[in-house]
């Protein structure tokens, strides 16, 4: 089974995604983002410690 990923661009989290300047930042809200898709698809994901790293990250940030 082939998945689509849909973005609404209008969502806040898309939105300041989309402002973020550091690329390392932007690369972890890109997992995160697959990641909840992956979640709400399937119940599961290949590596969930990857994941928790990227919201970790993000966290420390805010």
């Amino acid at each position: 089974m082939k998945y689509i990923l849909e973005l609404n661009p209008n969502h806040d989290l898309v939105q300041r995604m989309a402002d973020e300047a550091d690329e390392v930042a932007f690369g972890r809200w890109v997992e995160v983002l697959l990641g909840q898709a992956m979640l709400a698809e399937r119940g599961s994901m290949e590596d969930p410690s990857q994941f928790l790293g990227a919201i970790n990250s993000l966290l420390t940030k805010v």
